[in-house]
C-alpha cells in the first residue's frame, strides 16, 4: 500500500503523518494487490479538513471530513470509506448469490 500526504496551512508533525499511515494500514484488510491512497490535510475556516482517495485493483473511493481537530477529521475520512467499500462488498455477493440460485 502506497501513502501520500499533503498538507496545506498545516505543520506536518509526526504524529499527525503515523496516525494517517496506521489509519490507512487498516484498509489493507478490504483490498487485495496494489492500493494507493492520498491524502490531502488542510485547514480552513477554523476547521480540520481531510480528503482522502483510494485508488487501485478497478476501484475508485473517495472520503471527505471536517471536524474540529485533524484526528477526528482523519477518522471521518476512513469511516466513510469503510461504508462505502462494505457496500460495495455487499452488493457484489448479493449479486453472486443471485446468479448462482
Amino acid at each position: 500500500m502506497q501513502v501520500k500526504t499533503s498538507f496545506k496551512h498545516v505543520e506536518p508533525t509526526e504524529a499527525l503523518k503515523k496516525f494517517i499511515e496506521d489509519k490507512s494500514a487498516c484498509l489493507n484488510k478490504y483490498f487485495d494487490g496494489r492500493v494507493s491512497v492520498s491524502w490531502n490535510v488542510t485547514f480552513e475556516r477554523q476547521m480540520a479538513i481531510a480528503h482522502c482517495h483510494v485508488v487501485g485493483n478497478n476501484m475508485d473511493y473517495f472520503g471527505e471530513a471536517e471536524a474540529p481537530n485533524f484526528f477526528g477529521a482523519i477518522d471521518f475520512a476512513i469511516e466513510k470509506i469503510e461504508r462505502q467499500v462494505r457496500k460495495h462488498k455487499e452488493q457484489v455477493r448479493d449479486h453472486l448469490h443471485r446468479k448462482a440460485s
